[in-house]
């Protein structure tokens, strides 16, 4: 065969099949550009993300955050030093990041030195003060100042009294700072007042910086202009004294200080300023080697420079949340890519059996497999040489469109995607043409193996094994997905780390959900035969396997269980009746009249009863034994099913019958278009509910985390000491609907320092609006926060306005040296305080008193009353003494106004110190001072931070808290539980009022969290230790409709560095701003549906022109026996159902299992941790529910 016949061959072959042909060519088109596309399109989002975090980082700082810094030390003060650190900084950063570089500033900076002040500057001085101060040079400062006094200072180097003598421009600040230095003023310099070197400056210039938070400041002048010693332990600076920082200009700098002082060096900083509209063109990958190289050139060029800039920050954070959000993505791309390629092997598995004829003549006549393969080769050829040219324009049009779709308005405004024309898509494409050869070429190459007898023997004798169960093909691949199975969820992500703790994706469980789907279908085509028989009536052997494979399973499983519970025998009571089960079973399945059939249901149903109640199905249990248990219930059940099926299959009509023995008769004809049915709807419900349940976890994260419309968290402790200053600057903003405070902190189960650590947060539980989900505990939320507020009522003690003392009468058993009585009193703001009376002395009754502050907002309130001794632990003196009469004198008249005569109602409970209660407080009449009682209080060694006592309460005092299921597991507790827990202040004894899986804000990982009620929680521990007191330390707001992001603005401003505020809105609206998020996803959602209708409305068409000669074939015999019309195409129609019924039903079954896999695999933070809160799996039937 020559090469011009072979071609007219192959084109004679390609007109004659065109049909198939021109699916298959789609089919290779499709495919190839949609691997052309995807790094295309993944591409085009990461460098819209790239404009939208850059705009972001600019908002939310400024330009300056963006601009490259380079700083050196211990550079000489030379000339030439100077000018070649400079020229080697211009030179690293021209071949590194000249497109971005829109000029630099240069500031060099002295150490500190000791500067001596003119004497005469400020009348009644001391002469000569001494400070600290330096010379710097900023470069350009004459254009950003505005001279107050005088003007810019000169090159000009004098020779003075005291060494050099420059001129030198300060700011006002310091001019005032340092005895208000003027115009004319001369100071010196010298590393220490014991050196002889000198130089003098002459001031000829004090400024203000004309715009102080301007670009040319780096958004803050106070660090240039008026410099401070650093703070020692590395926090802010501005409380520290100020420095003299005098500008020169940089040839007077030089001069004078290298010729005065030989040997010294300067500090220098490069402020090189970025265009942030051409670094948005950038890639991640540029900027990242650009700034690499710029840093590893300075590195060498500089020893010992650093350079930092916003954009090192934003690119880490850049990459690794594109990163994590991209994964989503690559895996949807691979689904939608093997179901494509998928797709082509069917088609060309369609075709190989329309050519087998043809190919068996070629082989009867001598054409050997290297021609015949050359002939596929051609043809192959033909078709992939032409999509692989085409898809990559393909892909980049699309992806370049896609950007004009709704879901991208917020992130391209309407315009294009950008896209990047470079060689990836066309080598992508080339890949893709190659696998979508191999595809081609393979099926056709193995079927020509077979001679024309063989071939006419597979026509009228279909095979009713397909080849991936004869080689155990579905088997492999079961293996395969169980080892990744496991994988994934030993992993439990998608993302493993790499070197350098990079994040890389595990390309092997890319492959998993695919993989997945096509185990499901492979394996369901082993039991399709026996399903079709069962519906048919035929035949009960499904339900055979079911039995045999249940009742194996459940009695390995309670053996395994019972074995590692060290109990070898305590399944065999559970076995044996199981045995009974499948004793009864065999005995049913081989009786012939129905009598004993009847008997043997009703065995079994009796035998199952028995292991149910012996055994109950628990969803705690391994998910064998808890799938067994349920699959053994459904045993009668099938049998009587299959019974049913029977008496039904004889009075079916005839078509019905027909259409089940026909597709008992070749199940094989069905698998392909089957397993393409259940790709594609396993396709449509991941990337349906992928993508809709990424959306709400994403939405939902962000609400979790914030818990308000605005949070405000970290504020220190003086910040919510204010007299109502949180409620009343904050709570008054427009916009604000309600504001609540908020206590966070820890603490640990028990009075030690070993129990299990957990977190705290006390919360106003009364008007708290937070966002909550319903699945978060079993009560709703309100109901939640009002048992928080359940205390028994207590009339508090006042003490009137005018009162001057405090005074309480004492009994002490016995002399017990260096205890102390303490009284605690609360003002009207919420603030507490010591009172401390003298020893409790000798014993016998004696009035002790105290003077009451008089800063305190009246009325006061008794809080507790307390003896102190120092030391912590079990180190207190056991004794006991007995209190009466406590009263408040008033200070004009010196009446005595009773505040507890301690006769009748003791409204009062000992403090807690120890889980076991070692202190009593009871009333007693037999040793009182006055009346009929009196308070007697015995107390053991155990202290509470060096405090005994009792405090106003009633009832058991006890806190009541909402605790986490994990805090509940963690320490023993549940519903009811009381326990002591200990916090910075000291112990507490709560009460578990109910129990919560989740709650905003709060972390339930490791010990867990415990909600308290804030008043109740501040006015125990600020009772127990007024010294530390607690304060509120976060506040969340509420705000009107549509002013979340108004009032987040407000709050950002007041709040400044003293906080972390955080919004829901700015933080949604930054989300729908990310194309890798939201738009990108949605957009690929759109194109896998696409993808569903292409290759299941193609792949069904195919599907009809395989099998259309055979079917008029067999629908004409039919007919010629009798069938009617209707009832022929109520055979066609019924197949054709049953068919959809069971792809798209196991194909939507395994999607959602595939997507609860996946959704959990993927769903990660930003610094690749587990999301809070969980996922909940959700689908977007808009878009599926059509389809």
């Amino acid at each position: 065969m020559g090469s011009i016949n072979t071609i007219s061959l192959v084109m004679r072959r390609l007109k004659d099949d065109w049909q198939l042909m021109v699916s298959i060519f789609l089919g290779i088109l499709v495919a190839t550009t949609l691997m052309s596309g995807a790094p295309v399109y993944l591409d085009a989002l990461e460098r819209q993300s790239i404009v939208g975090s850059v705009d972001s980082a600019v908002a939310r700082f400024s330009d300056t955050y963006l601009t490259i810094i380079t700083e050196t030390d211990f550079v000489p003060v030379e000339v030439q030093a100077i000018q070649d650190t400079n020229d080697v900084y211009l030179e690293a950063i021209e071949r590194n990041v000249a497109p971005i570089h829109i000029g630099t500033k240069r500031h060099i900076r002295m150490s500190f030195h000791t500067v001596s002040l003119p004497s005469e500057s400020t009348p009644g001085a001391p002469a000569g003060r001494i400070a600290e101060g330096f010379f710097q040079n900023y470069s350009g400062i004459e254009d950003h100042v505005t001279f107050l006094a005088g003007g810019s200072a000169s090159d000009s180097v004098k020779r003075g009294t005291q060494g050099p003598l420059v001129e030198a421009i300060i700011s006002d600040v310091l001019a005032q700072e340092f005895d208000g230095l003027s115009v004319g003023d001369v100071v010196v310099l010298t590393p220490s007042v014991a050196d002889p070197s000198r130089v003098s400056a002459r001031i000829v210039g004090i400024f203000q910086p004309t715009d102080p938070t301007g670009d040319y400041w780096q958004g803050d002048a106070e660090p240039f202009v008026n410099p401070r010693v650093p703070d020692p332990e590395g926090g802010e600076s501005t409380r520290q004294p100020l420095v003299l920082g005098m500008f020169l200009t940089e040839n007077a700098l030089v001069q004078a200080v290298g010729s005065a002082f030989p040997g010294a060096v300067v500090d220098s900083s490069w402020y090189g300023s970025v265009d942030k509209e051409i670094l948005k063109t950038w890639s991640s990958g540029e900027m990242r080697w650009r700034m690499d190289g710029l840093t590893e050139e300075l590195a060498l060029s500089l020893p010992g420079s650093f350079v930092r800039s916003g954009i090192t920050v934003l690119l880490v954070e850049f990459e690794r949340s594109s990163f994590l959000a991209s994964v989503p993505l690559l895996l949807l791309m691979t689904v939608m890519g093997v179901t494509v390629v998928y797709f082509l092997f069917m088609i060309v598995s369609y075709l190989a059996p329309a050519r087998e004829s043809d190919i068996a003549l070629f082989r009867s006549r001598g054409t050997g497999m290297y021609r015949l393969l050359r002939l596929y080769l051609i043809e192959g050829s033909i078709l992939t040489l032409v999509a692989v040219a085409i898809a990559p324009f393909l892909a980049l049009l699309a992806v370049s469109l896609s950007g004009t779709l709704p879901y991208f308005n917020n992130v391209t405004g309407g315009s294009l995607l950008p896209v990047a024309f470079n060689w990836v898509p066309f080598v992508t494409a080339l890949g893709a043409g190659l696998l979508c050869l191999l595809v081609f070429v393979v099926p056709g190459v193995l079927g020509a193996r077979a001679g024309l007898i063989v071939h006419k023997l597979r026509s009228s004798r279909p095979p009713s094994v397909p080849f991936v169960q004869r080689y155990y093909i579905d088997i492999g691949l079961l293996a395969i997905g169980g080892v990744l199975f496991w994988e994934l969820q030993a992993r439990g992500e998608l993302v493993s780390g790499g070197l350098f703790d990079q994040p890389d994706v595990n390309e092997a469980l890319l492959v998993a959900p695919v993989l997945f789907l096509l185990v499901v279908a492979l394996l369901f085509f082993r039991i399709f035969p026996m399903f079709v028989r069962y519906i048919g009536g035929e035949s009960q052997s499904l339900v055979d396997r079911i039995a045999t494979v249940t009742l194996i399973a459940l009695v390995l499983a309670l053996a395994v269980r019972e074995i590692r519970a060290d109990d070898r025998t305590g399944w065999i009571p559970q076995g044996a009746i199981l045995a009974g089960v499948a004793a009864a079973y065999y005995a049913t399945a081989r009786a012939d009249s129905w009598k004993f059939r009847v008997l043997g249901l009703l065995a079994q149903a009796a035998l199952i009863a028995l292991f149910i109640w012996s055994e109950p199905i628990d969803p705690e249990q391994s998910s064998v034994l808890f799938a067994a248990s349920i699959a053994v219930t459904l045993i009668v059940p099938l049998q009587l099913l299959y019974y049913a099926l029977t008496a039904f299959a004889r009075r079916a009509p005839v078509w019905v019958s027909m259409t089940l023995w026909h597709m008992a008769r070749n199940p094989l004809q069905y698998s392909w278009l089957i397993l393409l049915l259940v790709l594609v709807s396993g396709i449509g419900i991941l990337a349906t509910t992928v993508g809709a349940t990424l959306d709400r976890s994403y939405e939902e994260r962000i609400r979790y985390e914030v818990g308000a419309d605005v949070r405000v968290s970290g504020l220190p402790a003086y910040f919510g000491r204010r007299d109502g200053g949180i409620k009343n600057i904050y709570g008054s903003l427009d916009g604000v609907d309600t504001l609540s405070l908020a206590l966070r902190s820890g603490g640990r189960v028990g009075s030690g320092d070993q129990g299990v650590p957990f977190s705290l947060l006390a919360l106003e539980s009364e008007g708290f609006d937070v966002w909550y989900r319903d699945d978060f505990s079993t009560v709703p939320l309100n109901n939640l926060l009002a048992q928080l507020g359940r205390q028994d009522p207590v009339e508090p003690i006042l003490i009137p306005e005018n009162a001057t003392q405090i005074r309480i009468w004492a009994n002490p058993a016995e002399y017990y040296q260096l205890v102390f009585l303490w009284i605690v009193l609360q003002d009207q703001t919420g603030r507490t305080r010591i009172v401390t009376m003298q020893e409790l002395g000798f014993p016998g009754w004696h009035l002790m008193s105290a003077n009451l502050p008089d800063d305190m907002v009246g009325p006061l309130r008794v809080l507790a009353i307390q003896i102190n001794e120092p030391g912590f632990g079990a180190v207190g003196t056991v004794g006991s003494a007995v209190f009466d009469n406590l009263h408040a004198v008033i200070g004009s008249t010196g009446e005595e106004v009773l505040l507890d005569d301690f006769e009748n109602n003791l409204d009062w409970i000992p403090l807690a110190t120890s889980a076991i209660r070692s202190d009593e407080l009871a009333l007693v009449s037999d040793v009182v001072h006055d009346g009929e009682s009196a308070a007697w209080f015995s107390f053991g060694k155990e202290t509470n931070r060096g405090t005994r006592g009792f405090r106003r309460a009633s009832g058991n005092g006890r806190i009541p808290v909402i605790a986490s299921s994990s805090f509940a597991r963690a320490a023993g507790a549940s519903r009811g539980s009381v326990l002591i827990v200990g916090v910075s202040a000291g112990l507490v004894p709560i009460e578990v009022v109910d129990v919560v899986e989740y709650f905003p804000t709060m972390d339930p990982i490791g010990g867990g969290f415990l909600i308290f009620d804030l008043p109740t929680l501040l006015s125990y521990v600020n009772g127990l230790n007024p010294i530390a007191e607690a304060g509120v330390n976060e506040f969340f707001l509420s705000a009107d409709d549509d002013d979340g992001l108004k009032v987040f603005r407000q709050v950002s401003a007041l709040v400044r560095n003293q906080g972390h505020v955080t919004g829901a809105q700015p933080e949604l609206e930054a989300l729908e701003q990310n194309p890798l998020i939201t738009a990108g996803w949605r957009a690929m959602v759109i194109a896998a549906m696409l993808i569903i209708v292409f290759t299941a409305g193609l792949g069904y068409v195919v599907y009809l022109l395989a099998f259309t000669e055979r079917s008029i074939g067999e629908m004409a015999a039919l007919r010629s026996l009798g069938l009617s019309s209707k009832q022929t195409a109520g055979l066609i129609g019924l197949e054709h159902l049953m068919v959809a019924f069971i792809g798209l039903g196991i194909g939507t079954w395994a999607g959602f299992q595939m997507s609860r896999m996946m959704v959990s695999a993927v769903t990660l933070t930003d610094s690749g941790g587990r999301v809070l809160p969980p996922f909940v799996l959700t689908t977007d039937w808009t878009i599926m529910g059509p389809l």
